[in-house]
């Protein structure tokens, strides 16, 4: 196996399925959806890959196995060239420490009960990365502040501030552990079309500074494109297309990437 130096993930050959009816005496499987079939692809480092497909498609679940939070049913996932299944405990830590994740409703994913600035010191706290609750509040005020929003910002609740105040302070959140990929999954499709692209800059703009890895997941391939250095069309749990982004998008092979191009430009 030969994995480069610059590539922080791989995914090889993955699969996952889920049991959706068992015999109800023998506990036997009757049925079986299949989410992902035998997908492959690598992140390198401070680049981008944009995985785009319809509803449905398996994108969200593909993204979801590269960064951990679920496993495959078959296949296996690279980090730094390591076997995530092989890991010790204390190196499936640092994986999970270094992969984060933004997702489409910043809302839900941050906790009601606690403050902007409570949300975004925890991942600080529970990780070991700080020695105290001061010192991880300090570390939230500024990365606040390095993703735009006012320091003000951190006191309130999240049901105090807008959806593309909140997105702001997800990515905060996700960048505050210096992660070396963030998977952003669906990030600005719930936001107004005027917070998308300023949503979109950042990330980018972000990534120059800091040198990380995006996993970009999208249904609109337009989005992608604008984000991705290299992209990954889905459909039915399938690639059916990867390459350059420019390569996909002005030269598309298959009917189903063309479909997806024709929607997003019409």
């Amino acid at each position: 196996m030969n994995i480069e130096k610059n590539t922080v993930i791989e995914v090889r050959n993955i699969r996952k399925e889920y049991v959706v009816k068992k015999h109800f005496l023998t506990g036997k499987v009757r049925e079986k959806v299949v989410a992902v079939k035998n997908a492959s692809f690598e992140v390198k480092e401070g680049k981008t890959l944009g995985i785009v497909g319809e509803s449905g498609s398996g994108k969200s679940t593909t993204g979801e196995i590269a960064g951990g939070l679920q496993k495959p049913t078959f296949g296996c996932v690279f980090y730094y060239g390591k076997n995530t299944a092989e890991m010790s405990e204390e190196e499936y830590k640092e994986y999970r420490r270094n992969i984060q994740f933004i997702f489409q409703d910043p809302k839900g994913s941050m906790d009601p009960n606690y403050t902007v600035r409570d949300n975004i010191s925890f991942p600080l706290i529970s990780m070991n990365i700080v020695k105290n609750k001061d010192e991880a509040q300090r570390y939230a005020e500024d990365i606040l502040t390095r993703v735009g929003l006012d320091k003000g910002i951190g006191s309130k609740y999240p049901s105090e501030i807008s959806g593309g105040q909140c997105q702001r302070a997800a990515i905060a959140r996700a960048l505050v552990v210096n992660p070396k990929v963030v998977i952003c999954d669906e990030p600005v499709s719930a936001l107004d079309v005027s917070i998308q692209a300023q949503i979109l800059n950042l990330l980018r703009e972000l990534q120059r500074e800091l040198k990380v890895s995006y996993i970009f997941i999208s249904h609109d391939i337009g989005v992608v494109n604008y984000m991705s250095d290299t992209i990954l069309v889905m459909n039915k749990g399938r690639v059916v297309e990867a390459g350059e982004a420019k390569e996909v998008l002005l030269h598309p092979k298959k009917e189903y990437t063309k479909k997806l191009i024709e929607s997003a430009f019409v």
